[in-house]
């Protein structure tokens, strides 16, 4: 990978041209097949992974073994590393929904770009900051809004970032089993079942094994926004 290739993720695009080649430098190239894991929460400090292709899902799962998932990052993201500053074990896990290509960066390599080269301190306190935001407004989704609003809220970001428009609405990659549905919106399988039927019934979705068809987006929107009193 050379600098040019790395100038195509968005968050890295302020670095110098000198700093993205010596970024360029110290990733490795990495190929996931599906269901593998990038790194695993409770472990070393994890690297920073910009993916190139295909889909991850980052989680977070209780003694219980049960599953929060936390972000779904697209191809041109970066993640992980949260924890670098203070050396503490990896918060959430990383695993392929999808084979998947990504540039990792070692957390050893990490650390000594951050503290050596300011610029990409910048850029990696940036990285954090809006992976903590996404993580607050999760934790928003789950203590003020319903189950029906959680499952809209979905739909409605992934139309947003990779949605592609059709005659009747906008389409989406099915991307996620049922129960990951569940683990997104914190909730059963079955209550996933019953909400995706009603949205079908009420002709603002339709749903196969592949895709998934947002046909009144305004409304999805609406109920996404709607909060428990």
């Amino acid at each position: 990978m050379d600098a040019n290739g790395l100038a195509q993720f968005a968050a890295l695009q302020k670095l110098p041209a000198a700093v993205l080649c010596q970024l360029a430098d110290q990733m490795d190239r990495r190929r996931f097949q599906t269901g593998e894991s990038l790194f695993q929460q409770g472990g070393e400090v994890s690297p920073l992974v910009a993916l190139q292709s295909g889909r991850v899902k980052l989680f977070r799962q209780s003694r219980q073994e049960r599953v929060q998932i936390l972000a779904l990052p697209l191809p041109g993201e970066c993640f992980g590393g949260e924890t670098l500053a203070n050396d503490t074990p990896c918060p959430y896990s990383a695993t392929a929904l999808q084979p998947a290509r990504a540039l990792v960066l070692p957390p050893e390599k990490l650390r000594q770009l951050v503290l050596a080269v300011p610029e990409f301190q910048e850029v990696f306190l940036n990285l954090v900051t809006t992976r903590l935001k996404q993580f607050v407004t999760l934790v928003h989704d789950l203590a003020f809004r319903d189950v029906t609003a959680r499952l809209a809220a979905v739909l409605v970001a992934r139309a947003q970032s990779e949605g592609q428009r059709t005659n009747h609405g906008i389409i989406i990659e099915r991307l996620l089993s049922q129960q990951e549905y569940a683990e997104i919106a914190g909730t059963a399988r079955e209550v996933v079942y019953r909400t995706f039927r009603k949205f079908e019934q009420e002709g603002l979705a339709s749903f196969t094994r592949e895709t998934i068809e947002i046909t009144a987006f305004e409304t999805l929107a609406e109920i996404a926004r709607q909060e428990t009193h």
